[in-house]
């Protein structure tokens, strides 16, 4: 008993004040089913909720294959805001940007994790999942399809797509262009313009 206390007494002791720019051990519940704080400055999407398809640049998009789709904006009835692009080719990938501003961050996804994969990873220093809704879950590596989600602030986060085609190479590593993606709608965001 004595030597447990003794532990707990030291572990107790390095939970000190974290010093502004060290790194600082993420802590979750016993079961990760909650994301990490967001370590940077929270960032708002808020002036592109009326016109998504403006968070890709004409040369962003062209560098993937999408020459003459200008984006088709809609909305997603339970999440959000969402513009789709098609590529010109049938064997490039397609993408779509999701503002999941009527979400609730990643913690839904991080709740469920009823995802055929699951994956954490981070985009531009933010906390990220990438994902795909395909059966069976639990799958090692995703094909075709990955969703990568960004989160923001504390319950604001963005989604992108890939749907990759055979023979291309996103098929095969879908979240490899997913992220890339939302790497740029980051950017985007933090230039704020």
């Amino acid at each position: 008993m004595r030597r447990w206390m003794v532990c707990c007494v030291l572990v107790l002791a390095g939970c000190g004040q974290v010093t502004p720019g060290e790194p600082a051990e993420v802590v979750r519940g016993p079961d990760g089913r909650f994301p990490p704080p967001i370590p940077n400055p929270s960032l708002s999407y808020d002036k592109y909720l009326t016109r998504p398809c403006e968070l890709l640049s004409r040369e962003q998009l062209m560098s993937i294959g999408i020459i003459t789709d200008l984006g088709r904006p809609g909305e997603h009835p339970l999440l959000g805001p969402e513009c789709r692009w098609t590529a010109d080719r049938v064997a490039d990938t397609g993408f779509s940007v999701l503002l999941m501003s009527k979400g609730d961050g990643l913690r839904p996804a991080y709740k469920s994790r009823n995802f055929g994969y699951f994956a954490e990873t981070t985009i531009g220093g933010y906390p990220a999942l990438n994902t795909d809704n395909k059966t069976p879950t639990g799958k090692p590596t995703p094909v075709g399809t990955c969703d990568t989600a960004v989160g923001i602030g504390d319950s604001v986060a963005f989604t992108v797509a890939a749907h990759g085609h055979k023979p291309h190479p996103d098929y095969e590593e879908p979240c490899k262009a997913s992220d890339k993606v939302a790497l740029w709608v980051l950017e985007k965001l933090k230039a704020g313009s």
